[in-house]
């Protein structure tokens, strides 16, 4: 997959285009956005929370005459991860009423689908749980701009158990995954759950059938957990045989609510059509439960403060300008290339003693060579509009999502400023 993170090669590292190159073009508005500014933004609308747009340009609430008679409605083009397309579907409505001319059409197709339409150009936004490496964004002239943070979740359908949060961790999950743990009632899925009689029956396993973020997130914390899985990680990986596939979260929810004794990994965004189907979750194990599984102790689920702890850990990896970071067990260095398979999970700390480890920053990338300047206006101030107001828990909440932090939402300002628009 062109500039995608694949089974096949994990980092794709293409020749960076100049920073001139990817700047140049269109009919562009300047806008002097400093660093020190762009992260003063982040900190105040953090503060500020659902009141925050009164620091940033008015034309972010209300661009230009959208709105006024007589104006050419814009339509902004998204499609991608269907982790992040439901909160799309939430902001969408709620900034055209805010901007009557501006519709935001998204599309629920999945992160390969997102990534490869934003690198051809085809769509305004592509969303994505999967980051560009800095090297393929610049290739493609592409800018990644997270806009929350997500995790995901080890989701069942096992009959009598799925009101009770098994304990999962890492190191099983790779090995179900791999085939090596066929049966429920295996001895290391047993040790980690004292007291729950599991049943005597093989493992139904699910997984994304179409290019997913979701699967880049899952087989993350597989190639990071287990030193036998021989997947990789990425958007599309080659699964077991016996493997169900499905596509998207919404078919994967609806896949696992017709099969027992099934087990698959969803975006926490589909939590609620989850549990309307009746579906079990997992508490996933740290570090200390992927090399010994049997303590309880070391079980977390996916609470918000969880899932803060684990971004927290993950995002001093942070090497600025890029925003390309991995979340997955705490974070990875650098990024662009996770660390030596079967590394453990997540190390608890003192000041984060109980992060949820499948945790991820949702991406949207737009081009930095606009073939419309005048329209991409628009599409970025959709964005300033949703880093402004949309990551606040009145949106975000709906999903469970979490929002960014103000270093975070200053770089994705900073970036959104080099992006060429007029008008």
């Amino acid at each position: 997959m062109n500039g995608k993170t694949d089974s096949n090669n994990p980092s794709p590292e293409r020749p960076a285009a100049e920073a001139d190159s990817i700047l140049s073009g269109g009919h562009r508005r300047k806008r002097n956005l400093s660093l020190g500014a762009a992260l003063g933004i982040g900190i105040v609308l953090l503060v500020a929370g659902i009141g925050v747009g009164v620091l940033v340009q008015q034309d972010v609430l209300n661009p230009g005459n959208v709105g006024q008679s007589g104006v050419t409605t814009q339509t902004i083009t998204e499609t991608g991860s269907t982790l992040l397309g439901p909160l799309f579907e939430i902001w969408g409505p709620n900034y055209t009423k805010l901007n009557p001319n501006v519709q935001v059409a998204p599309d629920l197709t999945g992160s390969g689908a997102g990534i490869s339409q934003a690198e051809a150009g085809t769509v305004d936004i592509g969303a994505t749980d999967a980051y560009l490496t800095p090297a393929t964004a610049a290739q493609y002239h592409l800018i990644n701009v997270p806009v929350a943070i997500s995790a995901q979740l080890a989701m069942y359908n096992l009959p009598g158990l799925n009101n009770v949060h098994l304990n999962l961790n890492g190191t099983v999950l790779a090995k179900i995954y791999s085939g090596v743990i066929t049966n429920w009632n295996d001895p290391e899925i047993q040790a980690a759950n004292p007291g729950v009689s599991l049943p005597n029956n093989p493992i139904v396993v699910v997984h994304r059938s179409d290019g997913s973020g979701d699967t880049f997130m899952w087989t993350s914390m597989m190639y990071l957990s287990w030193s036998g899985w021989n997947y990789s990680y990425g958007t599309s990986v080659k699964w077991l045989s016996t493997s169900l596939g499905y596509n998207g979260n919404g078919g994967v929810v609806t896949g696992l609510s017709k099969q027992s004794y099934t087990i698959g990994y969803v975006g926490i965004s589909w939590l609620n059509q989850a549990e309307a189907y009746g579906l079990g979750y997992a508490a996933l194990g740290d570090q200390a439960a992927n090399v010994d599984g049997t303590n309880p102790a070391n079980y977390i689920l996916p609470s918000s403060a969880n899932i803060s702890q684990d971004a927290s850990l993950g995002l001093q990896n942070l090497q600025p300008p890029s925003v390309a970071v991995s979340l997955i067990l705490g974070g990875v260095a650098g990024a662009t290339n996770l660390h030596t398979p079967g590394q453990g999970g997540t190390m608890p700390t003192a000041q984060y003693p109980t992060p949820y480890p499948d945790v991820n920053l949702e991406y949207t990338l737009i081009s930095t060579q606009p073939k419309d300047a005048v329209h991409q206006k628009y599409v970025v101030q959709f964005l300033e509009w949703a880093l402004a107001h949309g990551n606040n828990a009145v949106y975000l909440n709906q999903v469970y999502f979490l929002p960014l932090t103000p270093a975070i939402i200053g770089y994705d300002m900073q970036a959104l400023a080099t992006v060429p628009i007029s008008g």
